[in-house]
């Protein structure tokens, strides 16, 4: 199943965690920020594609 990433942020701009859609816009599953990360632009990006690679072992294709 092919799903499409939607990120979503706290009030502060905090990235909270990147929700994973479907073709139907049905939310199939999400991957959720550790609060004790630090929430900086690096963690950002190692999280993203922690997610990514988490998402695709589980048998979905991500649309980049």
């Amino acid at each position: 199943m092919r799903v499409t990433p939607k990120e979503i942020y706290a009030e502060n701009g905090d990235l909270e965690k990147i929700e994973f859609y479907g073709e139907d816009g049905k939310m199939e599953i999400q991957a959720v920020w550790d609060d004790t990360d630090p929430n900086d632009e690096e963690h950002r990006v190692k999280f993203r594609e922690w997610s990514y690679r988490f998402i695709k072992q589980l048998n979905f294709e991500v649309d980049e």
